[in-house]
């Protein structure tokens, strides 16, 4: 867990209260001895509570910069907006997965804004895979009211892929919410495999 320094350090402080309190007036320990576990208590929190750095903080790399983490904000929420207005002209039965998809991508926005290092790994997801799931959401909506006989068949499975694509979206967002960097790579790489597939498809 990461919070900013100010709540990261009211928590230790709580913590280091509680501990003092419950070690003076509940284990009847002499006051200066309270006073040191308590402190004790105080700098293992904030040792186990990682620090948050603000965006004017981190060193993202040389090829990123705070402009980036605005340039992918946009990316991502002009992705969520484009999929909500496809949601509402997309077949009924398909409509609440684009809607779903499209609410992951917003939270994975502020996840991004509110600490930049989830960029890092989300950076290919954001710069590539998602254009291209917005890009395979919209002509699947276009066609979805023109396709007949074969065309109707494959459009059917791409309906089952972009299902997909919301189900590792959504584990894509909420690794970003845990901070599990290992597994927001892995679900990329997910998404790599099914966008890959897709294309051969449409070959």
């Amino acid at each position: 867990m990461r919070l900013p320094d100010g709540p990261r350090q009211v928590v230790a402080g709580l913590l280091a209260a509680a501990a003092f309190l419950g070690l003076y007036f509940g284990l009847s320990l002499v006051v200066w001895l309270a006073l040191v576990l308590a402190v004790a208590v105080y700098a293992a929190a904030l040792l186990l509570i990682g620090r948050r750095r603000t965006l004017e903080e981190i060193n993202l790399g040389t090829s990123v910069s705070a402009a980036d983490i605005q340039s992918a904000a946009a990316t991502l929420q002009d992705a969520q907006q484009r999929l909500e207005r496809a949601a509402g002209k997309a077949p009924e039965a398909d409509t609440p997965a684009i809607l779903d998809m499209a609410s992951h991508v917003g939270s994975i926005r502020r996840s991004v804004l509110e600490d930049p290092e989830d960029y890092r790994p989300a950076r290919r997801f954001i710069t590539f895979y998602l254009p291209n799931i917005v890009k395979t959401v919209e002509s699947y909506v276009k066609l979805a009211g023109q396709a007949r006989g074969e065309k109707a068949a494959r459009l059917h499975d791409l309906s089952g892929q972009i299902r997909r694509f919301g189900e590792v979206v959504e584990r894509i967002d909420a690794a970003c919410i845990e901070n599990d960097l290992r597994a927001l790579e892995v679900e990329v790489d997910v998404l790599s495999g099914q966008l890959d597939r897709v294309r051969m498809r449409g070959s």
